[in-house]
């Protein structure tokens, strides 16, 4: 169910630091077998059956000059949270909230030599019950030779997408619920939380403008830019930096996602505080939420991207979270 994987999306946000995005000076590679990769998206992409049984392969290569320690692992995708189009997915001890409890293989410990590749297969059972729509996991390589390194500098993956019945799948979203503002070594940014509650991949466009809540005549911000993957049933968060800090007062960002032919529109209500204020700043959406399905020209495309935030995030998204399951369980009576 969407408010359940949400909710425990949610969960592994709160233990923080689960979800980072691999970097570039990466220890171990993986990589698939070539005649069944995706060229496009270097994955394993497939259509299912329920009930089905499949078989993944990955290679593993150690290219470094001393021997490495490594756990292959089954992970969830994440939105990435460092910019451009790479994908994150979960450690070897969050939750399976996805398609990775799928897998039928257990994780196992594996040491690789200096220059070596080894290779190993992964097997996983479809649920009789899926229903239409698209499961992204991945399966994972967490090394546990560098024990100085940050997590996210621990581990890369290899993407297997399952499509089941697409074209009966609830359509992928981008839905703003929340913006929050933050000053930090004296830059200003701005971060929209994003909702899909489709049944696949969201890849959508964005129009992000601010403007003071006593003078809604002129924008002080405006960005155009196009929004990193969001898996189904996931929150993203998007965050743009502003070219200087706001002054204190109350604040509107109106935020427009474009998927297809798709517009959603919300205008979101946030605060800024003095620095010398107690008060910690509170972001919540406005009573008046505009939202419009309508046919849209495309937004001009700029670059920004994804990044994490830690003040308040797990507060804020657990509100959302309960919004959204209240919202679906009143629609589902009337």
């Amino acid at each position: 169910m969407i408010w359940f994987r949400l909710l425990l999306a949610v969960i592994v946000f709160l233990i923080a630091a689960g979800f980072t995005t691999p970097v570039e000076d990466q220890q171990l590679f993986i990589s698939g077998n070539s005649d069944r990769i995706n060229p496009e998206l270097s994955a394993y992409v497939e259509d299912i059956v329920p009930g089905d049984k499949r078989q993944y392969t990955v290679h593993v290569t150690n290219p470094t000059d001393g021997e490495i320690t490594g756990l292959l692992y089954a992970a969830d995708a994440m939105p990435a949270l460092g910019g451009g189009k790479e994908f994150d997915f979960t450690l070897p001890d969050d939750p399976d909230t996805g398609s990775a409890a799928w897998y039928t293989t257990p994780d196992r410990s594996f040491t690789l030599k200096a220059g070596e590749t080894q290779s190993f297969t992964m097997e996983m059972q479809i649920p009789e019950s899926v229903k239409p729509g698209q499961y992204v996991s991945v399966i994972g390589v967490y090394d546990e030779h560098q024990r100085t390194r940050e997590s996210a500098g621990r581990k890369v993956g290899l993407q297997v997408v399952l499509n089941y019945k697409l074209d009966q799948a609830r359509q992928p979203e981008a839905v703003p619920h929340a913006a929050t503002y933050m000053v930090e070594n004296g830059e200003a940014y701005l971060t929209v939380l994003l909702v899909n509650e489709g049944d696949s991949l969201s890849e959508p466009e964005i129009l992000v403008r601010v403007k003071r809540q006593d003078d809604s005549s002129m924008f002080l911000y405006e960005r155009h830019s196009t929004v990193d993957p969001i898996y189904a049933g996931t929150v993203a968060q998007y965050r743009a930096e502003l070219s200087r800090p706001l002054s204190p007062g109350s604040y509107i960002a109106e935020v427009k996602t474009l998927l297809d032919e798709s517009l959603e529109q919300r205008e979101l209500l946030f605060e800024v505080f003095s620095e010398d204020s107690q008060t910690d700043w509170v972001t919540t959406p406005l009573e008046n939420v505009d939202q419009v399905a309508d046919s849209g020209s495309l937004f001009h495309e700029d670059s920004f991207s994804f990044r994490p935030s830690y003040v308040y995030g797990g507060l804020l998204l657990i509100l959302i979270i309960i919004v959204v399951v209240l919202r679906k369980r009143a629609s589902r009576k009337t």
